[in-house]
């Protein structure tokens, strides 16, 4: 056996012990062959780690006939290394093509399956880097693209990490060629129609002809561009900082000082930050150019799968599609006592109102229709004057409520709450914290 590979897990073993007094590790076992390794090594190594249980699991995708070949091999590993053996069937759906949507599905059962202090090991290794980096190449990818697979990162309620990154195909070989333990080649492995299996029968080969360490110093390569993302990533927090640290909220005038470069990193750093997609390179510089050159009263909006990116009042709001849509029903009406909270078409209301006169009132909810007033400080006042004066940005002023009392208004809910005279509004405090009422996302 490699004294290389041994020295790796038993140094990610000892790492893994001593980050937690009891853990469970999984192991992604495919029941090829560098899945196969990898069990075969962490079983070995978990017998000096009492604290750490070991336990592998396989996705069963039923793709090919010899997806049965596979479960039962990884089975036959497993009962003969004393590990249990956690198996998931999924059924694919087609989205981005077989290799996306079942890559999508496996890492959709690692997440659902981590607990949290639980790690998961996968066995991809130094030519796995090197041909992800020259795939995402191939896609015209950037830094963090290039930078490919981390060797750890947080999943789910655990971590994944990779303990073979740094390991070559060459070192697997020789750990399995002298053990008694099977494993399976993939069929489709030959398949070039499959971009991977083309980058490494008709690209790497012949690099590795040419340069035999052509995997190990591209994937040093990765190494770089990784730091270097994570030096433009600490820039981006910097500058999410200057500009007032609220990421749904960026301040057009402060953003459009920043160079070019450094307003693309913060907005990316931004959707990370509230969990919306990147926009495609052309859209975004849309929206910058947009950014840089509208008049002070245009209401730029710029919108790509997902996500909107909208210029209101000097302020570049990024927001999901679901905070912009409006509401599918806008003729509903609903009677409330004021206390209890009601569900809506809106959102769950968990406010009380009630009169300062009196202890109970029969009220009704209904969406603002245009046209209301509510009476403050003994004046009626337009509602559409109140959402402008408090500056509530127009894509959520059709989640306003209007609850009436004796066909009067006696206040609003939603992205502005307000009691008219002679009512008060007692707020409860949502699980998120984002307002007073519960918003369908």
């Amino acid at each position: 056996m490699s004294s290389s590979l041994e020295a790796r897990i038993e140094a990610a073993m000892a790492a893994l012990h001593s980050s937690a007094a009891t853990s469970t590790l999984w192991v992604a076992l495919s029941g090829g062959r560098d899945s196969t390794c990898l069990l075969l090594l962490a079983a070995r190594a978990v017998q000096r780690y009492p604290g750490v249980t070991l336990r592998a699991v396989h996705v069963h995708h039923g793709l090919q006939p010899a997806a049965d070949t596979f479960l039962a091999t990884a089975q036959h590993a497993c009962d003969r290394l004393g590990v249990a053996l956690h198996i998931e069937r999924v059924t694919l759906k087609a989205r981005d093509g077989l290799e996306a949507d079942a890559r999508r599905a496996r890492y959709a059962v690692f997440e659902a399956l981590l607990a949290p202090g639980d790690t998961l090991w996968m066995a991809h290794h130094q030519a796995d880097q090197a041909e992800t980096l020259l795939y995402r190449l191939m896609r015209g990818s950037g830094v963090r693209g290039l930078a490919g697979m981390p060797k750890h990162r947080a999943l789910g309620a655990g971590r994944l990490e990779r303990p073979l990154l740094a390991a070559s195909r060459e070192d697997i070989d020789a750990c399995l060629a002298d053990e008694a333990i099977g494993w399976c080649d993939d069929p489709t492995n030959g398949d070039d129609l499959q971009d991977r299996n083309y980058l490494r029968h008709h690209v790497m080969t012949p690099l590795a002809e040419r340069w035999p360490a052509a995997a190990e110093q591209m994937a040093r390569s990765a190494d770089y561009l990784r730091e270097a993302d994570e030096l433009l990533q600490a820039l981006a927090e910097m500058d999410l900082a200057a500009l007032g640290k609220h990421p749904q909220c960026l301040p057009r005038a402060a953003l459009c000082e920043l160079s070019r470069p450094r307003q693309r990193l913060v907005v990316d750093m931004a959707l990370q930050r509230l969990g919306l997609a990147s926009p495609p390179r052309g859209r975004l510089e849309a929206l910058l150019d947009q950014l840089a050159w509208a008049g002070p009263d245009r209401q730029v909006c710029v919108v790509w799968p997902g996500v909107q990116a909208r210029l209101w009042r000097e302020t570049l709001f990024l927001l999901s599609e679901s905070e912009t849509d409006g509401p599918d029903d806008s003729s509903w009406s609903l009677r409330w006592d004021g206390i209890t909270p009601i569900s809506t078409p809106l959102g769950v209301v968990r406010d009380q109102m009630q009169p300062l006169a009196g202890e109970h009132a029969a009220l009704i909810l209904t969406p603002r229709a245009g046209g209301e007033k509510l009476r403050l400080h003994g004046q009626r006042r337009p509602l559409k004057k109140l959402l402008q004066e408090h500056a509530v940005p127009p894509w959520q002023r059709d989640r306003i409520m209007v609850v009436w009392h004796d066909e009067t208004p006696a206040g609003v809910l939603g992205p502005l709450s307000l009691a008219a005279d002679g009512w008060r509004l007692t707020g409860h405090a949502d699980p998120d914290g984002s307002g007073r009422i519960d918003q369908k996302r």
